[in-house]
């Protein structure tokens, strides 16, 4: 790293680390289930950008120039990833599964509670194709404007805009209807409410449910729910 330090013209790595891996590694996985796999793609990602760095020439955005690799690998690495109909996960989230059986030891619990209702999150967020979810994600997760989620995934304004709305939308819709943390009287019967409500976790999101835009849901499930930053330990 000391050879990018040198030069001056270049961003300084420890300080892109600390800046962006942690919405690099939100990106990661909020787009792709397998947690294993999410945390390779936001390495992959670190790589290209310590790879790439030389030819960066400050004529965009550092962070535009550091979330168009993390598109470039994301959606990569999304390939495989399944899209599944709201009429699917609907089915799920109304199934009457026993609870898990998670130890009974109050850090622990809590904290397995709270991974499990991350990974639902997730699923959800799989209800839009891949293209749609990284707009979305980029939009009301990492809170880029428009115009650079224009940039970065090169297309208009125009039609970022109408696909986040619509996204939006479709979210809403889902988890009006079923999602017990998002709204108390929606559907949900899955084995994760039991445990959901033994630890309280309901009321950590009732000022979510308060909030005049509600779709604030997945961006402050970020500071409720477990994050990963991948990037920790390339931090001198």
């Amino acid at each position: 790293m000391n050879e990018y330090r040198a030069n001056r013209n270049l961003p300084d790595l420890n300080q892109v680390a600390l800046d962006y891996g942690r919405m690099v590694s939100s990106i990661c996985t909020r787009m792709i289930f397998n947690p294993h796999i999410a945390e390779e793609a936001a390495q992959e990602t670190w790589l290209e950008i310590t790879r790439s760095l030389n030819s960066f020439r400050n004529q965009s955005k550092i962070s535009t120039w550091i979330y168009t690799i993390t598109r470039r690998v994301v959606i990569r690495y999304s390939q495989k990833e399944k899209q599944y109909s709201t009429k699917y996960l609907s089915s799920f989230f109304r199934s009457d599964e026993p609870s898990p059986g998670f130890p009974d030891e109050s850090k622990e619990y809590s904290q397995n509670i709270k991974e499990q209702c991350d990974k639902c999150l997730v699923g959800i967020l799989h209800c839009l194709d891949n293209d749609s979810r990284l707009a979305y994600i980029m939009r009301d997760i990492v809170s880029l404007s428009y115009s650079e989620i224009s940039d970065i995934l090169n297309q208009s304004e125009q039609t970022v805009r109408k696909d986040i709305s619509r996204s939006r939308n479709k979210l809403r819709r889902f988890l009006q209807e079923e999602c017990f943390l998002f709204n108390p009287e929606g559907n949900c019967k899955c084995r994760m409410k039991g445990p959901v409500k033994e630890i309280d976790l309901h009321l950590e999101f009732d000022k979510l449910r308060q909030t005049a835009n509600r779709m604030r849901f997945f961006k402050d499930a970020e500071k409720v729910l477990p994050r990963k930053d991948f990037w920790e330990k390339f931090i001198e």
